[in-house]
């Protein structure tokens, strides 16, 4: 007993300090763990190759390049070097040139929205849009334009798309193409009804998108080599959305009656290696009330924010919490944030309002109380 309280007073003092070998903390001002430091979360934290202030001042290095950073202030500043592109810097809305950002590649802006442009990956190729005064006029490389919101014209890979009076007015063609439901058209006139007609997909929308039926067909490679209807393999039914859904797939079997239940089945295939066909298993199954206060998965109950039991955990928000991991059971009380495992909030607060806490191994039981102050350990029998 007597040993126990030294080491609590050694590395851990009240809420205040703890220390074990890959971690110490002084909450709330800084904590530090495999190589994540915090000061004052959520104000600053550092990692081993970036660090950010109150989200908007950020710091990132790219090891893996040459040199390769980046400096940021969300969302009017920023400037960094890429190894490739060299150095680069822009001062939103008046000029700026970014290498990449999400899917845009070579951004380049000037007096925004007044102009930008830059480049997107289209297979081996690459599409350039412009747009004045976004989002009113663009065009693209690919012979794209638009006058937003009088007149639009957009190509894909598969698809020609056409607006007038967006969103009123749309019409789109099809080719056929192996990855997509097949040759065809769509059209449609808001508020009053929409329709698609593929090769194998149809869609009626009435009022849309609150009265609908959809259904697909799969493809089947018969002797002639032909890709053929095989038969409606999925339906979506909708009446009205988001009260009425139905939906039925190969892997999927759906539905709901929002906000007040739902039922989502979601099936997977596993190959016979006798004979070289597939067999229908069930992989998850969810069942919900008042939409997804309550949940009810195979494996997992869970009452938000209240209660939440799975195969390795256990908790009765906010006062009970209950893990195992690698044959340790951990227990803790209070358990006041509501959601689950946050690092950071494990590492600055949690122990504030962690009065009692508890490690089950095969053999005992290591108890703390009152912040590691009041030690003691129960042998199982």
């Amino acid at each position: 007993m007597i040993a126990s309280l030294l080491a609590a007073a050694a590395f851990q003092v009240g809420p205040f300090y703890e220390q074990r070998d890959d971690y110490w903390a002084l909450r709330p001002f800084v904590s530090q763990e495999n190589g994540e430091t915090d000061v004052l979360w959520p104000i600053f934290t550092k990692h081993r190759d970036w660090w950010r202030f109150c989200y908007l001042v950020n710091s990132q290095d790219y090891p893996d390049t040459d040199g390769g950073h980046q400096f940021s202030v969300v969302p009017f500043w920023f400037n960094g070097h890429d190894p490739q592109e060299g150095d680069y810097w822009g001062f939103f809305p008046f000029y700026g040139h970014h290498p990449h950002i999400g899917m845009m590649y070579d951004l380049d802006f000037a007096l925004w929205p007044a102009w930008h442009r830059y480049r997107m990956p289209r297979g081996r190729d690459w599409l350039e849009t412009n747009s004045v005064f976004f989002p009113f006029v663009s065009w693209r490389s690919d012979g794209a334009w638009s006058f937003w919101p009088f007149y639009g014209v957009n190509y894909q890979r598969e698809s020609d798309h056409r607006y007038a009076l967006w969103p009123l007015v749309t019409w789109a063609s099809y080719r056929d193409d192996r990855d997509t439901a097949g040759e065809g058209y769509s059209w449609s006139v808001l508020p009053f009804y929409s329709r698609v007609r593929r090769r194998y997909e149809e869609q009626d929308s009435f009022l849309p998108p609150f009265f609908s039926v959809a259904a697909t067909w799969g493809k089947r490679l018969p002797a002639a080599g032909e890709l053929v209807h095989s038969g409606p393999e999925s339906l979506r039914v909708r009446f009205p959305w988001p009260f009425f859904e139905y939906e039925s797939t190969p892997v999927r079997v759906r539905f709901s009656l929002w906000p007040f239940y739902e039922s989502d089945v979601r099936y997977e295939y596993l190959a016979s290696r006798t004979k070289g066909r597939c067999r229908e298993t069930e992989s998850s199954h969810v069942t919900r009330f008042g939409w997804k206060l309550v949940e009810l998965y195979d494996d997992e109950v869970r009452v938000f924010p209240f209660y939440a039991s799975g195969r390795d955990y256990t908790r009765i928000w906010p006062f009970w919490e209950s893990e195992t991991e690698k044959d340790v059971t951990r227990t803790s009380v209070l358990a006041l944030f509501p959601i689950r495992w946050v690092p950071a909030v494990d590492r600055n607060w949690a122990k504030f309002w962690t009065l009692y806490e508890n490690a089950s191994y095969a053999d005992h039981t290591d108890h703390s109380l009152l912040w590691g102050i009041i030690r003691w350990r129960t042998e199982k029998e």
